[in-house]
């Protein structure tokens, strides 16, 4: 990777392929600031409406290299040996995957843990005891580092004791952390062995929509994501989604489905569209619903469907 492609990776408008496109095409950073948009239309073959200014491309590139050199962040361009195998495979990947420590936990088994913010003591225990003991069990868990479920799995990995346990992936360059108050579990991830990572430039600041974006990279990095606890709507569901649209499995804890947790839904339910993913749906699809992470081992190895177990899903609601 150099400035060229840390430039190609902050262009918003243009697709993974249509950057390489580029790259193929043009031998500089100077040259590519050079570009017009119609150029640039030329080049990847589409008309492409979008913003440009290749003068600030450059200027954010250069940034973006002198914070990756400050803060020992590295990076891996799609298709190059470093790049995440998983994260390869889907139809939208990222032009650019950057990493603060070891990007060898991306190479063992992964699971991903999701859910709500607003959580309740029983969801907070299942994601912290699933996480605990997939780690030890040589997995590496996957999350947001968000407040609520992705805290307590990341945090849940760090007790089991195992070394380079957890993973988490930002919705913002990883020279900062998203939100504030987790410093300090970032840090302990670090130390662990374990992963920050991100597909957006060093610099990119943390925005609502890029956190929907992150989603994807967490539902893309493992087989499977776990549902903990996630309202009608929530990002956690949009998670499941991405998911789906990229032939992984889901899973959903039954915590997810206590008293306590349909009070918590009850309040954040009302913001969703009626059209809006929801755990009932899943479930009643045929999602399995697990209740430790040895039902989770034996949902992975058994044929699709048998866990499913509909009437038997249909007592939690």
């Amino acid at each position: 990777m150099d400035v060229l492609d840390l430039a190609l990776a902050g262009i918003g408008f243009l697709t993974t392929r249509e950057k390489k496109l580029l790259r193929k095409n043009i031998d500089s950073l100077d040259n590519l600031a050079l570009l017009s948009i119609e150029d640039i239309s030329s080049i990847t073959g589409r008309k492409t409406r979008g913003g440009w200014n290749g003068s600030l491309a450059k200027a954010l590139a250069q940034k973006a290299e002198a914070i990756m050199e400050s803060k020992d962040i590295h990076g891996a361009v799609c298709g190059e040996a470093d790049y995440p195998a998983m994260l390869g495979t889907i139809n939208d990947p990222p032009y650019c995957f950057f990493y603060r420590g070891n990007i060898e936990v991306l190479g063992k088994k992964c699971v991903s843990v999701v859910g709500t913010r607003k959580i309740c003591q029983e969801t907070a225990v299942a994601a912290l005891e699933f996480s605990r003991d997939a780690a030890a069990n040589g997995q590496t868990v996957v999350s947001g580092l968000a407040n609520g479920i992705d805290s307590f799995a990341h945090r849940g990995a760090l007790q089991s004791g195992a070394e380079s346990s957890t993973a988490a992936v930002l919705p913002c360059g990883i020279e900062s952390v998203v939100p504030y108050g987790n410093r300090g579990l970032a840090s302990a991830i670090l130390r662990n062995g374990g992963l920050l990572c991100s597909e957006y430039l060093p610099g990119t600041p943390a925005e609502q929509w890029r956190f929907v974006q992150r989603n994807r990279l967490i539902a893309a990095l493992s087989p499977a994501t776990v549902v903990v606890q996630a309202p009608k709507g929530s990002g956690a569901l949009i998670t499941a989604d991405f998911a789906v649209s990229y032939n992984r499995d889901v899973v959903f804890h039954n915590a997810g489905f206590c008293e306590q947790a349909k009070l918590c839904e009850g309040q954040d339910g009302k913001k969703a569209k009626e059209n809006a993913s929801s755990s009932e749906r899943y479930v009643l699809e045929g999602a399995p619903v697990i209740e430790n992470y040895a039902d989770y081992v034996r949902v992975m190895e058994s044929p699709p469907g048998t866990f499913s177990m509909k009437d038997r899903q249909l007592e939690l609601f």
